[in-house]
């Protein structure tokens, strides 16, 4: 009995000695990969029922790729939907919860957002707890021509890590003040 709290000890010292002490570039990315589940999809809702909406799909040139069609005129009793979508929309559409298409919207695949690099580590003077900045890329598809003020290209994101007993873990705090009172 004596042995096994010796050896106990001799396991948990060397389990948290092998936790790396300093936060570095691949074991961030680990996590943040880890947390976030990159690659994501990037969705918009099209408003398939209202004419303003559709003006902007008409505008955005998915007409005349064949991948919708919008309707110019109806009548006022007339409840079929200004835009619908083309079998070579298809691939871009996503599943569309049951009150959002009683109310004519669809939600479509814009956009992938793929891990970019980490830019910045910067570890506190504690050293148990760091701010990371990294970057996204988002890779546009035809539909990201629906969003009326574009999509960027490239996002940058900040994420708050703290070191604990098992390690380095990524915090759900948004706010820096936050993060510095944990």
């Amino acid at each position: 009995m004596k042995n096994l709290s010796y050896i106990l000890a001799t396991m948990i010292l060397t389990i948290t000695g092998c936790q790396p002490k300093k936060l570095d570039e691949k074991l961030a990315t680990v996590l943040i990969l880890e947390k976030n589940h990159y690659p994501t999809i990037v969705d918009h809702d099209i408003f398939c029922g209202d004419p303003a909406h559709a003006y902007t799909i008409f505008k955005s040139g998915l007409v005349e790729k064949g991948f919708v069609k919008v309707l110019q005129t109806k009548k006022i009793s007339d409840t079929t939907a200004f835009v619908s979508f083309t079998p070579a929309a298809r691939p871009y559409l996503l599943p569309t919860p049951a009150a959002d298409k009683k109310h004519k919207i669809q939600r479509v695949k814009v956009a992938d957002e793929e891990f970019g690099a980490i830019a910045a580590i910067r570890i506190m003077s504690s050293g148990n707890k760091a701010i990371v900045e990294y970057s996204t890329i988002r890779k546009k598809n035809v539909f990201a021509a629906a969003i009326k003020n574009g999509l960027k290209d490239t996002l940058f994101h900040k994420v708050y890590f703290i070191r604990t007993d098992d390690g380095w873990q990524l915090l759900d705090k948004k706010s820096e003040i936050d993060f510095l009172s944990y």
